[in-house]
């Protein structure tokens, strides 16, 4: 056992004294010249070098008959010089000393890692994946180079924010806006980032869209009905239509196609013009349609917000709007009710933040003779309750009709003297203009008596009678 242990130490000491060099890791450029060490202290023993690279023998210091491979030498100290550098030189280079017995050989490894920019392929090799909706996408990026670049991936432009560095891509094409065109840059800091681009088309139904589909008009003006194809693949088939039949075209009735806005042009507006129409795009996956209406009606009406005209006060409301119509404007209708903060009904001591149902009051405000384009109207709204919030719609009607209603207006009026009933967070004190909202203002003057009648039922019999009266004048002034 002592000798054993004699015999090991003494391997150890001798390895200490013949390899004199230690490990190392070149990291070098292309053209580049490397020298990997082999130092030795043979002045006791006469040893024998073997160079390997990745396990495959390059030279033998005591073989002539095997030449070291080009652009490879070795020197009388055992060092391994490698010239001109290329990517393929990038290994792992041992350094085998061979000593004779009873000594066995040892061994040592450096590593020589030739630095040089990213290369890409794209996945496929064509850049381009044409699917249909529902199927999925497979793309990705074959790279190339030292250090392991990295790859990052943008789509039309932007950068994708991806959980990890990856060189595929595999989703499925739920949405035609997954299509597009998809770049993976790799960068690995040496030379300037390449990247590849993959064209993705997903075949899906058209979509069409439009900025006005109410389109107002007069006789003798120019108009336009206008659409934009977003998209279709394949290619869809457009047409135009008028109740149900295509529309024909001539000197005066054109159709215009520009950068996918598909318009149908009237140059010179006839009465007969005026009327539904319909622009149609198909392909063999679905179709989709857009309605349009060219008519003489006024435009949806707007309310004004403006802080030194909207003047309020514990009873009124000046409310402005505007409209446009070629033709005169004959009347407004003016809809009316409280949004909330006004006493409950139930409990009239209380208040409640709950909106009326379908509680509407109308006031009829003439029109003007003006043939426009642009109307404009000032009304004084009074016999309002302090410290309440309102909202308001305005239609218009010319000699083609009532508009569409306007946006809904919230406003409120001021607190009134002695007023117990309001809190700040009640009281706006600038109108909010909000989206426009379907209301039912098909009421009638039966109804408004009617309902002016059960509100006043379980009051006394002279407000009956006095409601009675005004409504009787106010038709028979409405009349005249």
């Amino acid at each position: 056992m002592r000798i054993l242990f004699l015999l090991f130490l003494a391997k150890l000491v001798t390895c200490d004294k013949v390899l004199k060099s230690v490990p190392v890791i070149v990291k070098s450029y292309e053209n580049d010249t490397v020298l990997l060490p082999c130092y030795l202290d043979d002045s006791e023993i006469k040893v024998r070098v073997r160079w390997y690279k990745n396990n495959q023998l390059l030279g033998d210091s005591q073989d002539p008959n095997h030449l070291l491979p080009a652009r490879t030498r070795m020197y009388a100290n055992y060092s391994l010089q490698v010239d001109d550098l290329t990517a393929a030189d990038t290994a792992d280079y041992t350094c085998e000393i061979i000593r004779p017995e009873p000594w066995g050989p040892i061994r040592q490894t450096h590593a020589i890692e030739v630095q040089y920019p990213p290369t890409v392929l794209t996945v496929p090799d064509d850049g381009y994946i044409e699917v249909r909706k529902g199927e999925y996408v497979d793309m990705g990026c074959e790279v190339t180079g030292t250090p392991t670049p990295v790859v990052n991936w943008w789509k039309n432009g932007e950068q994708m924010a991806l959980l990890e560095h990856r060189s595929r891509i595999r989703f499925r094409a739920e949405h035609r806006l997954l299509a597009g065109v998809y770049e993976c840059v790799v960068n690995n800091g040496v030379g300037d980032p390449v990247k590849g681009v993959i064209r993705v088309v997903i075949h899906d139904a058209p979509v069409v869209t439009t900025e006005r589909s109410f389109v107002h008009t007069a006789v003798g003006l120019r108009a336009a009905l206008s659409a934009k194809l977003e998209f279709a693949v394949p290619p869809a088939r457009t047409a135009w239509y008028r109740d149900g039949k295509p529309v024909k075209t001539d000197d005066r009735v054109v159709m215009m196609v520009q950068d996918n806005v598909h318009q149908l042009i009237f140059r010179s507006v006839r009465k007969a013009d005026l009327g539904n129409y319909t622009f149609r795009a198909e392909n063999k996956l679905g179709m989709a349609d857009i309605a349009f209406k060219l008519t003489g009606v006024p435009n949806i009406a707007s309310f004004k917000v403006d802080s030194s005209l909207n003047k309020a006060t514990s009873t009124s409301f000046n409310l402005i709007w505007e409209v446009d119509s070629y033709s005169a404007i004959i009347e407004y209708n003016l809809w009316l009710r409280p949004y909330y903060g006004r006493l409950s009904t139930l409990a009239p001591d209380s208040f409640t933040t709950e909106p009326p149902a379908n509680a509407w009051s109308k006031i009829v405000v003439p029109g003007d003779s003006n043939d426009g384009p642009i109307h404009s109207a000032i009304y004084k709204v009074q016999g309002l309750t302090p410290s309440t919030v309102y909202e308001a719609i305005v239609t218009s009607r010319n000699r083609f009709g009532w508009s569409k209603p306007s946006a809904v207006l919230h406003f409120a009026t001021e607190p009134g003297a002695g007023s117990t009933y309001y809190t700040t967070e009640n009281l706006y004190l600038t109108p909010i203009l909000e989206e426009e909202t379907e209301v039912d203002l098909n009421l009638t003057q039966a109804h408004e008596l009617q309902r002016a009648l059960s509100n006043a039922k379980a009051r006394d019999t002279p407000s009956l009678i006095f409601i009675v009266i005004l409504f009787i004048c106010s038709c028979a002034y409405l009349n005249k």
